[in-house]
């Protein structure tokens, strides 16, 4: 099991220089296997092709160390990560439930890397929408299988 932030002591011992596909990987894993009892496979897949349907949510780590976190899934995806979120059917949800749902997923995320930084640094509010183009290029970017369907998430250092 890789270290965490969730993990206080392990984060420790991570190397503050970058941020891994396994850490990414340990904190997907983290936040929908134990925060929401989703099904996750935390094993890294190819990132799908970002459409115009995809939904994108962007947190910035700004300080000491600048980042930027992005987590990209479908209208479908969002709308199950919410339900599980708010416990309650699918077709009580609101929109901006949905949409929220996805913003607390990368504020989660970009959290977790935030304190892997251990460094004076703050997170940005989520935003959350259409996918912002073009997408930071040389960024780590993976993707999960979620309930049968892929979320990406894209990491920048920017520092």
């Amino acid at each position: 099991m890789q270290p965490s932030a969730i993990d206080p002591v392990a984060s420790e011992q991570v190397d503050e220089s970058t941020v891994t596909i396994e850490e990414i990987a340990q904190m997907v894993d983290d936040l929908f296997t134990a925060m929401l009892e989703l099904d996750v496979n935390a094993s890294p897949i190819e990132p799908p092709e970002v459409t115009d349907e995809t939904l994108s949510a962007t947190v910035q780590i700004s300080g000491d160390r600048n980042a930027i976190i992005q987590v990209f899934a479908s209208h479908d995806l969002a709308t199950k990560i919410a339900t599980a979120m708010f416990a309650i059917e699918a077709n009580e949800l609101s929109e901006e439930e949905i949409l929220d749902a996805l913003g607390e997923v990368v504020n989660v995320i970009g959290g977790n890397v935030k304190g892997i930084f251990d460094q004076e640094c703050a997170l940005s509010l989520p935003c959350v929408g259409p996918v912002p183009q073009p997408l930071p290029e040389d960024a780590l970017t993976t993707a999960f299988e979620l309930e049968g369907e892929p979320i990406t998430v894209l990491f920048k250092d920017r520092t």
